[in-house]
Formats: structure tokens, sequence, C-alpha cells
């Protein structure tokens, strides 16, 4: 079974006013910019260090949101490292103090339910990360309505879950669901759209529901074809896709022929 990634992880960029930097002397503020410069940089350990400065001094100002926005961040680097001891420290400070203090359909602290989630996923405890994804859900389902990419990436992340699991008759419930919200919002060539559709392809394909799983893998090659054209590099994990599910469904031809076209990409 290919496993797709854990989840598709966005936390925004802490954006403040030059008013309320000065208002608290822009010590968190600044430590929060060079966290992200760290972040670019590549260099996690650092960034890592300046978001916990960062949390601190706005956790004495209490500036609550900010701090568990840091502290998500924080969480979000350690988990992009594979550490996730580490970074389950951050989110749950970050959770523990956003539920004391931030309203409970707060969208910085989904955040910290969705970074919770796809650390447990990485740990294969899916139980927990799906309660922690569907209370991201529930969240931004009170906060945005239905029709945001917010909501869809949560759909999505609870799609991957249950696929790891194997449960792909919930994951493609899922999957359906952030597909739908997406297409309204972007029509069918956006990124992520284009995600849900090989998100499809994976779940028909290991339900063994192969011509399904071609229609969707041919949704999101011709869709990622219009994007970036027919010899883009990021074609060929679509068409190595679709060479596996010929070759499952015994068309050597058609397998052989998607196979190559991956191979002439690389």
């Amino acid at each position: 079974m290919t496993k797709p990634p854990i989840a598709f992880l966005f936390l925004p960029t802490l954006l403040y006013c030059t008013s309320l930097s000065a208002q608290n002397d822009s010590r968190g503020f600044m430590y929060v910019v060079k966290a992200e410069k760290f972040k670019k940089e590549n260099k996690a350990d650092s960034a890592v260090v300046y978001y916990e400065k960062a949390g601190i001094t706005f956790k004495t100002d209490k500036l609550t949101e900010e701090f568990v926005n840091a502290y998500n961040q924080a969480g979000v680097v350690l988990t992009r490292q594979d550490q996730y001891e580490k970074a389950k420290i951050y989110l749950n400070e970050a959770l523990a103090e956003g539920i004391k203090s931030l309203a409970a359909d707060n969208i910085t602290l989904s955040n910290t339910y969705l970074a919770l989630g796809v650390v447990y996923a990485a740990e294969d405890n899916f139980t927990q990360s799906l309660g922690c994804h569907n209370k991201a859900l529930a969240m931004r389902l009170s906060k945005m309505g239905e029709y945001n990419s917010d909501v869809a990436t949560s759909y999505g992340n609870i799609g991957n879950v249950y696929f790891r699991s194997r449960d792909y008759d919930k994951a493609i419930e899922a999957h359906l669901k952030a597909m739908t919200i997406r297409e309204k919002l972007f029509g069918q060539s956006g990124v992520e759209v284009i995600q849900s559709y090989n998100n499809l392809g994976n779940a028909y394909r290991d339900k063994k529901e192969y011509e399904t799983a071609i229609k969707y893998f041919e949704k999101a090659l011709n869709n990622k074809i219009l994007q970036v054209g027919d010899q883009h590099k990021d074609l060929a994990k679509i068409y190595k896709s679709m060479s596996e599910v010929y070759y499952l469904m015994n068309n050597t031809p058609q397998g052989d022929l998607y196979k190559t076209k991956a191979g002439e990409l690389k």
C-alpha cells in the first residue's frame, strides 16, 4: 500500500500590525521574524528556539492567540523533522493555554488540533489523530462554513488517516467532501483539487476498484498538464500510479506505456 502524505499541513505565518508591535515592545514579533527567517533557511533548531522565545514573550504580554500560534509553529517545524515527542510538548502547551483562554471555535486553536492530528498520524495513532482532526473540522465549520479551503484541508487530513488505517470507504467519503469544496472554490485545476483526485485514486486502487481509480488519476493527470505542461517532472508520479493500477488490472501494455512515460520524465 502506497502511503499518501501524512497531511496537508499549513499554518499561516504570524502577521501583526505595526502599532501592536510597538505597543508590546515588538520583542515577540521580532522573534517571530527571526524564526521565519531560520525556517526558510532550513535551520530548524534555530527556528524552534526563536518561536519559543516569541511564545514566552507573548505569554508574558498576555497575548494568548499569538502565544498559541508561535508554539503551533514550533510544533510544525519539529514535526517536519520527525521529532514527534518534542512537537507534542509545544502543541500540548499551546492547546492547554488556548482551551483556557480562547473561544471554542478560535481558528488558531483549530490549527493546534490539526497539528496534533498530523503528529498522531505520523505515529500511527489513528484514533487520537482522528479525534484531533475532527475537532479542528468542527471548529472550522462553525467559524468558516462549509465552503472554505481550511475545511477542505481538514477533510483531506481525515481522509488520509482513514486511508492509512485501511478504512477505504471512510477515506473516500472524506476525500470526496474535500474534492467537492475545492472544485467549487478553485475549479478543477487547482493544486489542492489535483491532490484530492490523487487521494481518491489511491483509495479506490487499494479498495480494488481499479476503473474508478484510473478515472481519478486521469483527472489528476489532465489537470496537472493544464497547469505545468506535458513535460514537467511532477507528472511522473501520476504516470507511475496509473501504471501500477493497469498492472493490477492485468493490462500490461497500458502499464508498460505509463511506466515508460514516468521514466522519461524523471
